[in-house]
């Protein structure tokens, strides 16, 4: 691998769930910071289940806030910046939805089964938080207002979503420039970023260029991919594709991956020290 300046790393997932990033990312962090290098781990975009992972989601909201579990683990093998008092949840991550159960598509409005997002602009002038509420989200589905009642009361602003021409509008506004943000002021105060992307979604948003290694994970087998193929076949698949996210599985048919790492199962407890030794040979190529 050839060092340059700023380290950037890609992971994806080569399934939609449990796939295995956040423990390689974590895996990863520790690493560098093992080798004194100022490493953040970055979640783009994420969401939550109310039902599935509410242990993080009533801590969070709570406080007035809301993040889910990856942005949490990430955080506590980040190392501090030059600006300390940014690298919290909302910092690691700027975008979280909270998803209802099911979350699937409304057949009729089009509008995800989310039940709001909070959107977290890094701007000069300080932080802003917003929320979006989905109103067009079926009342059975809906979430108790007094569990949000303290996010609603820090937002910097509310927006109610009723039609998906509401929901595209805020999201052609907000949602990529509260990523970009944080990616400028990341790019600022650190040295390496291990950037994880969500689901099995290819690429995590459309700005994002300069990679020097992508790793695509599963369950016992971490791929590496050289980057500029890669985000050449996430290009050439998006003039083909008309959905806004690319799974993975569509651009791994396109570029083969540069080497294979077979991994073990590991117990929780051995999991991230397992992982860590096999950075060495993913890094090397």
């Amino acid at each position: 691998m050839t060092k340059k300046e700023r380290l950037q790393i890609l992971i994806v997932g080569l399934k939609e769930k449990d796939a295995g990033k956040t423990s390689l990312a974590r895996a990863l962090l520790a690493y560098l910071k093992e080798k004194k290098l100022n490493a953040c781990g970055f979640k783009p975009r994420a969401g939550n289940s109310v039902w599935y992972d509410y242990d993080v989601v009533h801590e969070a909201l709570s406080q007035g806030r809301l993040y889910g579990k990856d942005a949490k683990l990430l955080k506590t093998v980040s190392a501090f910046g030059s600006d300390a008092g940014a690298i919290v949840e909302e910092f690691i991550n700027p975008f979280h939805r909270l998803w209802a159960e099911p979350p699937h598509i409304d057949p009729i409005t089009q509008i995800p089964y989310f039940i709001l997002d909070r959107i977290t602009l890094w701007l000069k002038e300080g932080v802003r938080n917003l929320v979006v509420e989905n109103e067009a989200l079926p009342v059975e589905y809906r979430c108790n207002d007094a569990i949000v009642e303290r996010l609603r009361a820090k937002a910097s602003g509310i927006y109610h979503v009723r039609d998906l021409e509401t929901l595209n509008r805020l999201t052609k506004r907000y949602y990529d420039l509260a990523v970009e943000l944080v990616y400028k002021k990341m790019n600022k105060q650190y040295d390496c970023l291990v950037i994880e992307s969500y689901s099995d979604i290819a690429l995590p948003w459309k700005g994002l260029r300069d990679l020097n290694a992508v790793f695509g994970v599963k369950p016992g087998q971490i791929s590496v991919y050289e980057p500029d193929k890669y985000l050449t076949a996430v290009q050439l698949t998006a003039s083909t594709y008309s959905q806004k996210e690319l799974a993975t599985s569509r651009i791994v048919e396109l570029v083969k991956p540069i080497k294979e790492v077979k991994t073990p199962p590991f117990t929780s407890d051995e999991m991230i020290q397992g992982l860590k030794e096999k950075i060495p040979l993913l890094l090397e190529f």
